[in-house]
């Protein structure tokens, strides 16, 4: 990670929890402060609708201190919880025996600003299909790192891992693919008969498509070929949501792109029942969010995560 991008990083988080210290340290004078401005708002409400019933004012003065006290609450929580401690709830069994259906996790939110991921972190991070759900999935493949599958294990550089097994499910089958890191030249190639295959010329159908029937991208994008510095490799479907790539495409021209970050192949450690980057390709790192670590629900299996 770049020394400049860690120093922006270090400067926010000091001044954003040098704010948290002095709103503890300074509690009472800042309740009283906001007390003195929610009754003033309180009465500027009645004034302005000439509010002369008590019980009215009553009534207004209460809905001011409730909406208030809710409201910081719920902007201090989302505060702690985007920038410190994520709070997460896993929905599948991609994880499996690691983390169960309807496990809630907490994930450190601070410590990739200032490192990046290793290989068998667990993180959260916001998938390329549909550009919006949250996933968990475990970092296996490293930036510029070449990755396969054979005979139900991972190889890392002709390295075999030996942590768990894994299935050649999806696109990457028996292929080597090449992990994408910052600077290298992605080229996104169409086949020839690319534009006659096509089923639809909308991002969006193209997105919804995907989340409906995960896995099948080659039914919406045939005969694309993706490849990092000339050689074949997984996919990176950051392109689909930018309409002048998707354009160029779906108009039978190859993209070239320099990439200005690192990518990831992150996989599930139910490896029969994962939806994850051999599916889908590799994950950008502005796409990851946290550090999964640990587990605080349910309560009979509360503990760390590894």
């Amino acid at each position: 990670m770049e020394k400049e991008k860690i120093i922006i990083n270090g400067i926010f988080y000091l001044f954003l929890t040098t704010c948290f210290l002095l709103l503890w340290v300074k509690e009472k004078e800042v309740v009283e402060l906001i007390k003195e401005y929610r009754g003033a708002f309180a009465g500027k409400i009645i004034s302005i609708f000439n509010v002369e019933s008590t019980v009215t004012q009553k009534g207004i003065k209460k809905t001011v201190n409730f909406v208030e006290t809710i409201g910081s609450a719920l902007i201090l929580v989302l505060i702690i919880q985007k920038f410190y401690l994520g709070n997460f709830l896993v929905p599948t069994g991609s994880m499996i025996p690691t983390i169960m259906p309807k496990d809630r996790i907490f994930g450190n939110m601070v410590i990739y600003n200032f490192k990046q991921p290793e290989r068998e972190d667990i993180i959260v991070f916001k998938e390329p299909v549909e550009n919006k759900v949250l996933y968990t999935k475990r970092v296996m493949g490293l930036p510029g790192e070449e990755v396969k599958i054979e005979f139900g294990h991972l190889y890392i550089n002709d390295k075999r891992i030996d942590s768990r097994e894994y299935s050649n499910l999806g696109f990457i089958e028996y292929d080597t693919w090449t992990i994408p890191k910052k600077g290298d030249i992605i080229d996104i190639v169409p086949g020839a008969n690319y534009t006659s295959e096509i089923k639809s010329e909308d991002i969006k159908e193209i997105q919804e498509f995907l989340l409906e029937k995960p896995g099948q991208l080659k039914e919406i994008l045939p005969d694309v070929d993706f490849y990092v510095n000339g050689k074949k490799t997984g996919m990176v479907l950051d392109f689909i949501h930018d309409q002048k790539t998707i354009d160029e495409i779906l108009n039978g021209k190859s993209v070239k792109i320099k990439i200005d970050e690192n990518y990831y192949m992150v996989l599930g450690d139910n490896t029969d029942g994962s939806y994850d980057s051999r599916m889908w390709g590799f994950v950008a790192e502005s796409r990851i969010k946290g550090k999964a670590f640990v587990r605080f629900w349910p309560l009979n299996r509360i503990g760390m995560m590894k």
